[in-house]
């Protein structure tokens, strides 16, 4: 059975690949979709993919720190099978992750698009609600990654509030 921490390490690892993968195919379709842009499109790409690539790179080497950075404490020997209010923490980080390795393309994808096209003369409402949407998603990842072990608190307080 794995730890928390074993568990986090894997998923952190399973969202580098999942950026790795979205960001090849946008950066892909970006360059496919119009070479021909003058505005600094390349330039722009180039810059985003590369930072991204550093990201999974720090991503897929160091997710036993990020596992301790974003979990409590615990030895790295195998445990005996923790209590389920241990894995309450560890689930909201993984849904965490999850949330923000789908919203990040959307927000990299529309923000890019709404840069590119800025003199352009076209209705960019739906490039604003999508930048709107995955920017919130991106927020509840956030907050679902950090706040892990509020949320166990709230939890645990829930289950027992009024039981005296």
């Amino acid at each position: 059975m794995l730890t928390p921490h074993q568990a986090l390490t894997v998923a952190v690892r399973l969202f580098a690949i999942i950026v790795a993968l979205y960001v090849l195919r946008e950066m892909a379709a970006f360059f496919i979709a119009d070479v021909d842009q003058k505005d600094g499109f390349p330039a722009i790409a180039v810059v985003f993919t590369v930072l991204t690539v550093i990201l999974v790179i720090v991503l897929w080497f160091f997710p036993r720190s990020i596992a301790r950075n974003l979990l409590p404490l615990s030895s790295d020997t195998p445990a005996p099978p923790s209590q389920p209010d241990a894995w309450i923490a560890a689930g909201a980080s993984l849904i965490g992750l999850w949330l923000i390795a789908d919203a990040l393309p959307g927000l990299m994808r529309n923000s890019l698009l709404m840069l590119l096209f800025r003199s352009e003369p076209m209705d960019m409402s739906g490039l604003r609600s999508g930048l709107l949407y995955y920017g919130l998603r991106f927020i509840v990842g956030v907050a679902l990654l950090f706040g892990a072990n509020g949320i166990k608190r709230l939890i645990v307080w829930a289950r027992y509030a009024g039981s005296d």
